[in-house]
């Protein structure tokens, strides 16, 4: 089988803190690849490993990305990380069972870093089914653990195994790892994968940070949410020609489900009230809107995610208009606000 020419790179994404240990280097791709040395390096996490903020639900607060590692299974010879313990049954071919210690890299070649080893089992019940530990041996996740099971036939040349758990930095993980042939030799067959999951890390818990306040100057209520917003939930504005009240709920930094006081008023009639829940991919990106005069209230106001635009609410009758845009790499997870007691007055975004 060929060997790719592409460059193998390894992204991480979670909700924690990223290295930027100057020590850290990312793999080139190598043109050989070798029965694999007990001496090679471990513990360095790539440099390409980074962190953002994801969700899988109100439990889970990191999604983790790592794309291109290499699963090294080496059947034969002095260094083979795998050896029969039952034989299969000499007419059907079932049962045999293979335990194993594969090692996990990130680069195909013979300098490539020891990212990770799987301690576990194989056996053939039609198709070879796959269940072992993953253990991370890098600086941050060393010890962190991936439970993982999965089938695959002898000469299928990818497939997907689940994640079924996870302890350490991984706890409650829940994803899947993508497999794929890279390539054979006569003693030993390399795997690339690709590995994603969501789970709740321990301590990762960012403040969130007061963005882009706009509107006027006229209240003299500031209003703001308690605890550590990590997710924005829904909101309900109530509206006629401008914003008159404001309430959202998000996930604070327990994973409880908070809600806010209304900010401003509740109008009394329900067509006035609109309320907008986000789905479990969908952020806020933008909000734009207009102020009655140079220090009113919104007469106008929107809200811009990753999947649509929610409004106008209200109505600008040719006042200013404002926006402010979220950072790229930010994602709001609440508001702050000023009222004069029956109007929204200004508007603010945390983002983490």
């Amino acid at each position: 089988m060929a060997t790719p020419t592409d460059e193998p790179t390894i992204t991480m994404e979670t909700c924690g803190d990223v290295s930027d240990d100057p020590t850290m280097e990312t793999i080139g791709v190598l043109s050989d690849v070798p029965i694999v040395s007990k001496s090679l390096p471990t513990g360095a996490i790539s440099a390409n490993f980074k962190v953002t903020r994801g969700f899988g639900g109100i439990a889970e607060n990191a999604k983790v990305n790592i794309d291109r590692l290499y699963l090294r299974q080496i059947m034969t010879g002095w260094e083979a990380n795998q050896s029969d313990v039952i034989k299969p049954n000499t007419v059907t071919g079932l049962g045999k069972t293979v335990v194993n210690n594969w090692g996990i890299y990130d680069g195909p070649g013979s300098k490539a870093k020891l990212v990770a080893k799987t301690h576990g089992m194989h056996t053939f019940a039609g198709k070879w089914s796959n269940w072992f530990t993953l253990v991370f041996v890098v600086e941050r996740f060393e010890a962190s653990t991936l439970q993982v099971m999965g089938a695959n036939d002898e000469d299928e040349a990818d497939n997907e195994w689940a994640i079924v758990g996870g302890t350490g930095e991984f706890t409650m993980a829940r994803g899947i790892i993508q497999r794929r042939v890279y390539s054979v030799t006569d003693s030993t067959l390399t795997h690339a994968l690709t590995i994603e999951f969501f789970c709740r890390m321990k301590e990762v818990v960012p403040s969130p940070t007061k963005r882009g306040t706009v509107g006027g100057n006229r209240g003299t209520l500031p209003w703001e949410m308690e605890g550590k917003s990590q997710r924005l939930e829904n909101v309900t504005i109530y509206h006629v020609g401008a914003v008159e009240g404001f309430q959202f709920s998000y996930v604070d930094e327990g994973g409880k489900i908070c809600t806010t006081d209304t900010w401003g008023r509740v109008h009394p009639d329900p067509l006035r009230k609109t309320e907008i829940k986000f789905g479990p991919s969908e952020f806020v990106k933008k909000i734009n809107g207009a102020q009655r005069g140079g220090e009113g209230w919104l007469s106008k106001f929107e809200i811009v995610t990753t999947h649509k635009t929610y409004g106008p609410f209200g109505s600008d009758n040719g006042a200013p208009h404002f926006n402010y845009t979220v950072p790229e790499d930010e994602t709001v997870v609440g508001f702050f606000a000023n009222t004069d007691n029956i109007f929204v007055t200004s508007i603010g975004v945390y983002t983490i």
